[in-house]
């Protein structure tokens, strides 16, 4: 419940902040990827989130089902275990020991 507050806080907080982009910046595009599974009972809100994120053109929302809610037993669909690595090479690279959905990730 806290991690689904944080996530919907940092996606109000990005959103908030376009803004705020440096000059040169504003005809890049942003991506932004979701790490979620349909499994995770906070997530619906977070992909309904990156769906209202998807109308602006300056974004490229991904959303990247993770399979390690799959052993819960809710087999998630969509799921690939790349995604799953993907996120787990995030938190490393920032010493973090856990991942969790749902989980968004700002340009890498």
């Amino acid at each position: 419940m806290i991690r689904s507050f944080v996530c919907a806080t940092a996606l109000c907080g990005f959103v908030l902040g376009l803004g705020a982009r440096p000059v040169q910046a504003q005809n890049a595009p942003i991506v932004l990827e979701l790490f979620t599974s349909q499994g995770c009972s906070s997530c619906p809100p977070a992909d309904r989130v990156l769906e209202d994120l998807a109308q602006d053109a300056s974004l490229i929302p991904l959303s990247l089902p993770v399979d390690y809610w799959d052993s819960l037993g809710w087999k998630d669909v969509f799921a690939m275990p790349a995604f799953t690595q993907r996120q787990k090479t995030y938190a490393a690279m920032k010493a973090e020991n856990q991942i969790y959905t749902p989980q968004i990730v700002i340009q890498g």
